[in-house]
Parts: C-alpha cells; sequence; structure tokens
C-alpha cells in the first residue's frame, strides 16, 4: 500500500476531512482531502505550531510531544509527530470536522502511524 493510499482510507474515518504527511519544514509530502481545501497553504502553519508546542514542552520540562490538538469552531486538527515511531521530522496531520468523532479518530490514528511511518522510510 503507497502512502497515498493510507491517506485516502483516514478520509473514510467519520469524521475525517483531510489527511497529510507534512514534514517539519513545513512541505506536504502527501495529502488527501474531501474537500477542495490546499492542504500545501497549511503545511508551514503547521510545521510553526508545532514549533511552538514544542518550546512549550521544553519549558514546562514536559518531555516530547506526542500529539498536539487545535480546536476551531469548524473541527479539530490533529497533528502527531512520527518520531516515536522511527521516522524523525514528519508529522501526520488529520483535519476533522466535528470534535464528537475524536476519540474513535484517535484510536484509528494510532493504529495507523505505524504504517504511515514504514511508507517514509520504504
Amino acid at each position: 500500500m503507497s502512502l497515498k493510499s493510507h491517506l485516502d482510507s483516514m478520509l473514510e474515518i467519520r469524521g475525517v476531512t483531510g489527511a497529510a504527511i507534512v514534514s517539519a519544514d513545513g512541505f506536504i509530502v502527501e495529502g488527501a482531502s474531501k474537500s477542495d481545501l490546499d492542504l500545501s497553504l497549511i503545511g508551514g502553519l503547521v510545521a510553526s505550531s508545532l514549533a511552538s508546542s514544542k518550546v512549550l514542552a521544553e519549558l514546562m520540562n514536559e518531555g516530547g510531544i506526542r500529539q498536539t490538538m487545535i480546536e476551531f469552531d469548524k473541527g479539530p486538527v490533529l497533528m502527531t509527530p512520527l518520531d516515536s515511531h522511527g521516522v524523525a521530522g514528519y508529522v501526520a496531520v488529520l483535519i476533522l470536522d466535528t470534535a464528537t468523532t475524536l476519540g474513535r479518530v484517535r484510536f484509528q490514528l494510532r493504529k495507523m502511524l505505524p504504517q504511515l511511518a514504514g511508507e517514509l522510510t520504504s
């Protein structure tokens, strides 16, 4: 299965409207979306948001970041670094249309992270 296929399968999870892998420097490695959202526009914003979260974690001496979520009026965005899966410098990003499916989405994402990381290393 390709990285694109894995991201497309993430769109099948109820509530997920977009999925992407973003490099640490803000480039979209691969993405999939149910709408006309231009995922390339969010790459830099994801990278800077995650960088801010890392600084906060360091200041609070909380260790590494496992996941960051920003909740907007129209739904949350989840950002999960792939560092703990052996692929440093990449972030899995999911865009949701509602927070009501957040638990299910996080569970499914945890199951998919090793496969996403595997595609990046192959």
